[in-house]
């Protein structure tokens, strides 16, 4: 595979600009780590000398591991104190400099960002020969609590055209149940769960060992601990195991050697962007959202993109839950979202004036 450009050489910042703003979801998301109503976001806008702009978003969530808002806020201004020199390490702020940096690049070469990233486009003299697939297949996401409501999300997921249903489980309601739920309303998708470290060792294998019969693709994250606790449930369970959250303590270039079969990969978390690219073509990687603005969700829609043609459906499909954004959300159509083919990010946030 030919190498990815290292964005940040391509981009010659002439002025930073960070502009805090709060999302307020429609709905609340439940999972294991709590309740999220709203989400604070810092957009970071970066200019160029030629008069190149560049967009990226940096969201922090509570209860996840790594920075919160204030180390995220504090991680950008120590970039811009720096004269940019020092890249924020990693998290949520290297992401939004990673985006708001390929934005620029990919525009300075008249491509997309999935285009940009494209290995196959970098074998020919002009990135803007790119072909990166038109949409990209999205798993539903269902957090409801009470079977009957999980039935009715799950039908309403089929009727759109959904071939992946991503469950949130480890809530303490009645997840045998709720996963039942979603098999008779629909039996023939993709059903991978998401426990987001809710249980201890033996609870996960109990539990695991009662899902079995409902054909399960993979659950994410059943114990926290780490890769190696992991591990240890794999051994004991007939489901794949997926890392997540635990990702967020392994630098991106140790991802390799995981011992896990599949990666779920929210690039808003964790930053690295082109070297997260470049894994996608040695590892299984799904790539997700972090309950993102419209900003966040393009970038790992573009990354999903330059994905190799066979990747699994990617988690993508979560504008929808915010009463408003900052720009027209990426919406699934048919169970697939549209990759955007204007030039860099192909996202300008409206941001509230001061």
């Amino acid at each position: 595979m030919t190498r990815v450009p290292d964005a940040t050489s391509s981009a010659v910042p002439s002025s930073v600009q960070l502009h805090p703003v709060q999302l307020q979801l429609a709905e609340p998301l439940i999972t294991s780590h709590g309740t999220t109503a709203q989400r604070e976001v810092v957009f970071v806008r970066v200019a160029t000398v030629d008069g190149l702009v560049g967009w990226g978003e940096a969201a922090p969530l509570p209860g996840w591991p790594g920075p919160d808002l204030a180390h995220t806020t504090a991680d950008l201004n120590r970039w811009i104190a720096s004269g940019l020199s020092q890249t924020p390490a990693g998290g949520p702020a290297r992401a939004a400099v990673d985006c708001a940096l390929l934005d620029i690049a990919a525009q300075r070469t008249g491509s997309s960002i999935a285009g940009f990233l494209n290995p196959a486009s970098l074998d020919t003299a002009s990135s803007k020969s790119a072909q990166p697939p038109a949409a990209v297949k999205v798993n539903a996401l269902i957090d409801a609590l009470d079977p009957d409501d999980v039935e009715r999300a799950a039908i309403k997921a089929v009727q759109d055209g959904f071939g992946t249903i991503k469950l949130k489980v480890a809530t303490g309601q009645a997840d045998l149940d709720r996963i039942a739920a979603v098999r008779r309303a629909a039996p023939d998708v993709r059903l991978r769960l998401d426990a987001n470290q809710g249980f201890d060792h033996d609870g996960a294998i109990a539990f695991c060992q009662a899902a079995t019969e409902f054909d399960i693709e993979f659950i994410e994250e059943p114990v926290g601990g780490g890769i190696a606790a992991l591990q240890a449930v794999q051994a004991e369970i007939g489901i794949a195991v997926a890392a997540d959250e635990s990702l967020a303590a392994i630098d991106v270039a140790d991802y390799r050697a995981i011992p896990l079969d599949t990666l779920v990969v929210k690039p808003s978390a964790l930053g690295h962007l082109e070297a997260l690219h470049r894994l996608s073509v040695e590892r299984r990687l799904v790539i997700t959202s972090f309950l993102d603005s419209a900003v966040g969700v393009t970038m790992a829609l573009h990354l999903a993109a330059a994905q190799p043609p066979d990747r699994p459906a990617c988690g993508l499909a979560t504008s929808g839950r915010f009463r408003t954004d900052v720009a027209p959300a990426p919406m699934p159509t048919n169970g697939s979202i549209a990759v955007p083919t204007t030039p860099g990010l192909g996202v300008v946030p409206q941001l509230p004036v001061d």
